[in-house]
């Protein structure tokens, strides 16, 4: 199958546990790019914080934020989705999480919030040494979650030990308006319904005359699944989730090994091993 889109989640598949992208996965991902096809990182971030990711492998590569609620291709000024999570649907995230007295942040397309969260680490430490493009992102610290109702929420993830956070996606569940999905082991994710990453995966490639069976997808998370699940190739990393593995075509190298390269290489023919 000749693939013409490749769709990659960031955190723990693209880059490595010290938040760098390893060097192979720039020189694969570059060839594809040679060839004519398109990159995409899908990432749970927002997606000002992988800006500077793609800066460094270059070329046009388009950007899926905060799990499929936007679609930008900021460095040309593009944007192909923005959907905020429903007002009334982000008042009872907020309350559930209020009476659980969690922490958590929040994005819209250009802010971050926090509430209860070690504002040290702020925002910049999810980008290891990548600062360029995150200098200037807001964080602000709130006390409640109804001072940002009207902000423009894209995104709300509760950080805690998994068990503590079963207890607020199970509570969550059946909410009407949003998606709550894990996207790492102690981030547990809340958006719109109506936006996942592998929905705003298809409306790209729609949009890019690309159809589902030639998209390769890459991922390791729960948050990974639909965009997984809606490619013609799926592929998951060693360091992946077993329930993900499951839904895979394929399975690759870890992230810290340049999985991502190591599989690209396999697809494409690109002869670097």
């Amino acid at each position: 199958m000749d693939y013409k889109l490749v769709v990659c989640d960031c955190d723990n598949t693209l880059i490595d546990g010290r938040g760098y992208i390893p060097k192979d996965n720039i020189r694969a991902i570059r060839k594809i790019m040679e060839k004519g096809v398109k990159f995409v990182i899908a990432t749970g971030r927002n997606d000002l914080l992988v800006l500077d990711y793609a800066n460094e492998i270059g070329g046009d590569i388009t950007l899926i934020g905060c799990n499929g609620a936007t679609i930008r291709n900021i460095n040309k000024g593009i944007t192909y989705r923005n959907e905020p999570i429903p007002k009334d649907s982000l008042k009872k995230i907020f309350d559930c999480l209020d009476k659980n007295e969690f922490g958590f942040k929040a994005y819209t397309i250009d802010k971050s919030f926090v509430r209860g969260l070690d504002l040290g680490n702020k925002i910049r430490k999810l980008t290891g040494s990548y600062y360029e493009n995150v200098k200037d992102f807001e964080v602000t610290p709130i006390k409640y979650g109804e001072e940002i109702i009207n902000e423009g929420v894209l995104k709300v993830v509760a950080i805690d030990k998994k068990e503590e956070l079963l207890k607020i996606q199970n509570a969550l569940r059946g909410t009407r308006g949003i998606n709550v999905v894990f996207s790492a082991e102690v981030c547990l994710d809340m958006i719109s319904e109506k936006a996942s990453k592998g929905s705003a995966m298809l409306k790209l490639a729609e949009e890019l005359g690309i159809s589902p069976s030639e998209i390769a997808a890459f991922g390791d998370s729960e948050n990974d699944l639909s965009m997984l699940t809606g490619a013609g190739l799926s592929v998951c990393m060693e360091n992946g989730t077993e329930e993900v593995k499951k839904h895979c075509k394929m399975i690759t190298k870890t992230n810290n090994e340049a999985g991502v390269a190591i599989a690209l290489d396999k697809i494409f023919g690109l002869n670097m091993y």
